[in-house]
């Protein structure tokens, strides 16, 4: 038989590894947290296992071409959804709270309901959950609730609303925080898992599955988003996207909805995230300059067309900037919608002056405005 299942090159390998290796240490390998039940050693820096024991451990099929002397590994994406979901669920959160007295939402209005719910996610082992600005800004009584029932009475350490992000603690420890994907990792085309409470608590760590439609999409909002098919519902937000390493790529904000309207999801990219947790943990706020000028978009950018033109300044209280130059660069990065001027600022601002490329009646300048 052409194809044979990898017992004996795993065999073999251990055979050769333990003769050579008597004197090194063994070494532990675990995979999504779990320890591999096989004989693994360290030989020169490196740790050596049995193929097999990492690729089953992973749902991965293995065989073995003895012709070709070619081990071949194969990962269902049903297999890799199924422990993807298995491992970041004990990440995710509800978050379930009252709706304060004098900021009662449309929500509880819609649903006639005086109580609040979203989804959070575990980002350090002390208790520490991201959620959603919107999820937590009007409610009280904030309990956190996990997928086994327990629960823990929770407050908001730091929220911006601007980005829609928010930090929220409670008193646990022994936690298992989320993985964060590298910035600028997504693809279009690329699977991706929401975790969420859609609708009510009863929906708990719910999954669905999608892929990215798009990503760095202005809809309009402070800063870029990615866009994504993933069903996602009112209890949703705050929950995490992930891709099928386990690893957080985003967290879910906002939908499209009407007649007409399916598979439009966007979530808040890592990056983002990345950039207001930094900025809670230096300063416990979000750092925005205001460099005194008010800025307008051409009518391209305004309906999404892709455009190269800059910004228009309408207002100035600068005497370096005046109104009827156009912004062409923020800090070297190029803008061409209040969504770029903006992730120009997050990938730049450090609380000093800010340098402005801009065209005056069609010549160029450069101006260094100091922000207050």
């Amino acid at each position: 038989m052409k194809f044979k299942r990898l017992t004996a090159i795993c065999v073999a390998a251990v055979c050769i590894i333990g003769c050579s290796a008597a004197a090194e240490q063994a070494a532990k390998v675990y995979v999504n947290g779990q320890q591999l039940d096989s004989d693994a050693y360290i030989i020169n820096d490196r740790v050596y296992v049995p193929l097999r024991a990492v690729s089953e451990s992973m749902g991965a099929e293995v065989s073995w071409d003895n012709d070709t002397r070619s081990a071949y590994v194969e990962q269902k994406e049903e297999t890799a959804v199924i422990n993807t979901v298995a491992s970041v669920g004990q990440s995710v959160v509800a978050i379930v709270g009252t709706y304060k007295s004098d900021a009662i939402s449309s929500d509880a209005q819609n649903y006639n309901e005086l109580y609040a719910h979203g989804t959070g996610v575990i980002i350090k082992s002390n208790g520490t959950i991201l959620t959603n600005a919107h999820v937590v800004k009007d409610i009280q009584n904030l309990t956190v609730i996990f997928a086994n029932g327990d629960s823990y009475s929770g407050s908001v350490q730091f929220i911006d609303e601007i980005s829609d992000l928010a930090v929220v603690k409670i008193n646990k420890l022994g936690l298992k925080p989320v993985t964060f994907a590298p910035e600028n990792s997504l693809i279009v085309g690329q699977t991706v898992i929401a975790i969420g409470t859609p609708l009510s608590v009863n929906h708990i760590n719910s999954a669905s599955k999608g892929i990215v439609s798009g990503v760095g999409v202005n809809i309009g909002q402070h800063y870029l988003f990615t866009q994504s098919d993933v069903a996602i519902n009112g209890g949703n937000s705050g929950g995490p996207l992930i891709n099928l390493k386990g690893e957080l790529v985003g967290i879910n904000s906002i939908k499209y909805s009407g007649v007409g309207v399916e598979g439009m999801s966007f979530s808040i990219p890592v990056d983002t995230v990345n950039y207001v947790l930094s900025s809670f943990e230096k300063y416990g706020k979000v750092l925005r300059p205001d460099m005194g000028i008010t800025l307008t978009e051409s009518w391209e950018a305004k309906i999404g067309v892709p455009t190269k033109k800059g910004l228009t300044v309408t207002v100035s209280k600068s005497e370096s900037i005046l109104p009827g130059d156009v912004i062409t660069h923020v800090n070297g990065y190029e803008v061409h919608s209040i969504a770029d001027y903006n992730e120009a600022i997050k990938k730049s601002f450090n609380g000093q002056s800010i340098t402005l490329n801009y065209t005056r009646l069609g010549v160029a300048g450069v101006a260094e405005i100091t922000t207050n």
